[in-house]
């Protein structure tokens, strides 16, 4: 999969990063990136979300790698301050969010342009919480 490491390289993740923010291995990703092996559905999907793209991008079915690229969307890079446990929530999040306006579903641009504002407001959320943590030491 030429694309997966062309986007991983994009994001400035090593085989090392990328492989422990998907939970897997090293060997794993290098295994998809030669294509000795490829990646289920699950891990592609886990791929296009830490790697701000999308699965049709990965597999060549797209050529646009922004995955809310129409739609004014956020692809920057997960922050330096996120945690493995935080861009699992962060997935979470965004997977769980039903967006409609006035009881009425969004259009998928729409949609992504929310999420793309619901995006930055969640990072900049847990980069306070980090920060404002009380200290318990006496």
């Amino acid at each position: 999969m030429d694309r997966l490491k062309q986007r991983r390289k994009a994001m400035n993740y090593t085989q090392e990063q990328l492989a422990e923010l998907v939970n897997a291995k090293k060997t794993t990703i290098s295994n998809y990136e030669t294509g000795y092996s490829t990646p289920n559905n699950e891990m592609l999907r886990d791929l296009a979300d830490v790697l701000h793209t999308t699965i049709d991008y990965l597999l060549g079915r797209s050529e646009n790698p922004a995955a809310l690229d129409t739609a004014g969307g956020s692809t920057a890079a997960i922050p330096d301050f996120a945690s493995r446990k935080d861009v699992k929530d962060f997935k979470i999040f965004l997977n769980q969010q039903e967006v409609m306006f006035d009881g009425v579903p969004l259009t998928a641009e729409e949609k992504a342009r929310v999420l793309g504002f619901m995006e930055g407001m969640f990072w900049e959320a847990k980069k306070m919480n980090k920060r404002s943590k009380p200290n318990l030491e006496g």
